[in-house]
Parts: structure tokens; C-alpha cells; sequence
């Protein structure tokens, strides 16, 4: 029985639509590794500006945002997917290197979790779980 409800969890996590946005491709290529090994279709984007793009065209049943990029940074890419009430509920997790005040930052611009580089997998695989649960409640109660 355990089996068979581990196969179902699999299967429904395969549904799954990440977009993992980062300005460094070695970055890019080990999330995108780790999530598909972990069952998830990835997409992704090098900057925040073709973020929002790809968000506005299939918005992702979750976004991976790096915090310190150029241009549009993580927090205020998260800031404006908030604000885009056209949009259906995206949990957001902010990926970052920085300490406190960026913390704070990226939590106010309505992003869901943080998690600090070096990115520890168990860690990763958790919360994204976690605010995968937590977008599927939602859509449920809708």
C-alpha cells in the first residue's frame, strides 16, 4: 500500500510546473537537476525581466527566485507577480546568498520562503514541497 501511494505522490508531483529563475547558469543547471531528478518538469529564465514574461504567458505552479540579480532582482520580480492580480496564486521561494536585510526584504515583497546558498537539496526538496502542498490547498478551497 505504502508503494502505490509513493507512485501516486510521484505521479502528481510530475504535474508540477517550476520556474527556477537565476542569473548564473551553473546555478540554473544544478536546480534544474535537482528538481527534475525529484520528479518536476523545470523551466527557466537567466533574468527577472524574461521571468515575468514566461510567468504573464504559463504562470508556473512555482517560482525559484534568485534574490541578487541585475536589472530586476528577485524581490521585485516576486513584488510584481503579487501585484499581477490576473494572475493565479504562485508560491514563491527566494534563493539567496545574503543575510538579514535581504531577508527581511524578500519576505515583504510577498515571497513565501528562503533558503540560503549553499543550497543544502534536502532543504530544497522540502520547501518546495511544502509550498507545493500549499498551492494545491489553495486551488482546492477555490
Amino acid at each position: 500500500m505504502k508503494n502505490k501511494k509513493l507512485f501516486n505522490l510521484q505521479e502528481d508531483q510530475k504535474s508540477d510546473h517550476l520556474l527556477v529563475v537565476d542569473d548564473s547558469p551553473d546555478n540554473i543547471f544544478l536546480l534544474q537537476t535537482i528538481l527534475q531528478e525529484a520528479g518536476y518538469q523545470v523551466s527557466t529564465a537567466l533574468d527577472g525581466e524574461s521571468a515575468l514574461a514566461q510567468i504573464q504567458q504559463f504562470p508556473p505552479d512555482l517560482l525559484l527566485l534568485d534574490v541578487m540579480m541585475p536589472g530586476i532582482n528577485g524581490c521585485e520580480v516576486a513584488k510584481r507577480v503579487r501585484e499581477n492580480f490576473k494572475l493565479p496564486f504562485i508560491p514563491i521561494l527566494l534563493i539567496t546568498a545574503c543575510k538579514s536585510s535581504q531577508l527581511s526584504q524578500g519576505l515583504g515583497s510577498s515571497a513565501d520562503a528562503v533558503i540560503h546558498k549553499p543550497i543544502d537539496i534536502d532543504e530544497l526538496i522540502k520547501q518546495v514541497d511544502s509550498l507545493l502542498c500549499l498551492k494545491h490547498s489553495s486551488a482546492s478551497q477555490n
